[in-house]
């Protein structure tokens, strides 16, 4: 149970920074949790593929439409979030209408292992 707190804990400090530096913006934070997810499905690709194959960082990249299409945020609200993460370091604007998320793998890597292995709390799959 331990390990389930830590990892929680983690996560909330986690989203305490990045809501911090969206200015407690709420769709700005769930903009770039589009991009979070994004990312984490980038870096499970990369999986099991030697260290010397995978690269040192993770990147997803996505557009207003298709943060639009994934949040349900009308498009130009997104556009706006969007800048609003760049002028603030949070993601980075590439060509055209693009944006990127760019982590360390190692600090991805450092996360993951603080969170797992996760105990599962009692009767957690009744709760499913």
């Amino acid at each position: 149970m331990y390990r389930f707190h830590l990892a929680a804990s983690t996560l909330f400090k986690l989203t305490s920074t990045w809501r911090a530096k969206c200015g407690n913006d709420s769709e700005a934070l769930y903009v770039y949790t589009a991009f979070l997810l994004a990312l984490a499905a980038e870096a499970v690709k990369t999986v099991g593929m030697s260290e010397e194959d995978a690269s040192a960082e993770v990147s997803a990249t996505l557009s207003a439409f298709s943060v639009s299409s994934m949040t349900n945020i009308p498009r130009e609200t997104v556009r706006r979030k969007l800048k609003i993460l760049a002028e603030r370091g949070m993601i980075r604007q590439g060509p055209g209408s693009a944006y990127t998320l760019t982590l360390a793998r190692e600090a991805i890597r450092e996360f993951v292992q603080r969170a797992t292995p996760l105990e599962m709390p009692y009767d957690w799959e009744a709760l499913q």
